[in-house]
């Protein structure tokens, strides 16, 4: 493990505070002074044992919040050195991003909807939503992101314009925000 001296003096002299009802401090102690050698031994570090540290309602002890803050961290940098490094080429091709794919049965399953008109109920205006449908299209066959659903916003329609029913169009959106592309 390529433990650096940094990683053993950033355990070494972490600011753990106190609390009542935090982890007894004699256990925490004992278990950074054995990851601080090992750190030192270039060794793996085992899990924080946290279900094995004793905690006492009454008595006062490190706080669980920086306890598990710095044991997470630990983790983190384990996971880190532990990661298999890629090969140029390798990390070459995971730099390029990836083009979304969409399915033939994805643009037909937008191309073919259609909503019922608003009939004495809350409407979006026609045009508005046929424009985003064409934009959403126009995106998938470019084999781009699609717009920002979450922004869009659609208005009633004018006096006397039709309109289409607002929860159909809304339930939409909502499927179409959990299509994925296929990526490649």
């Amino acid at each position: 493990m390529p433990w650096t001296p940094e990683h053993a003096a950033t355990v070494r002299r972490a600011p753990l505070s106190k609390q009542r009802g935090g982890y007894n401090c004699d256990d925490v102690d004992r278990y950074l002074q054995h990851v601080v050698a090992l750190m030192r031994a270039r060794r793996e570090v085992p899990s924080a044992p946290l279900s094995g540290l004793r905690r006492s309602p009454l008595k006062q002890g490190y706080s669980p919040a920086a306890v598990e803050a710095l044991f997470g961290h630990i983790a983190d940098w384990q996971s880190e050195l532990a990661a298999p490094k890629r090969a140029p080429a390798e990390a070459m091709a995971a730099a390029v991003p990836q083009r979304p794919y969409w399915t033939p049965q994805q643009l037909d399953w937008v191309r073919e909807s259609n909503f019922r008109p608003a009939r004495g109920k809350r409407g979006y205006a026609e045009d508005e939503v046929d424009s985003f449908l064409d934009r959403v299209l126009i995106a998938m066959t470019k084999g781009e992101e699609l717009p920002d659903i979450d922004s869009v916003r659609f208005y009633p329609p004018r006096a006397g314009r039709a309109g289409y029913e607002a929860l159909a169009v809304d339930k939409f959106l909502d499927d179409l925000k959990r299509l994925r592309p296929i990526l490649r």
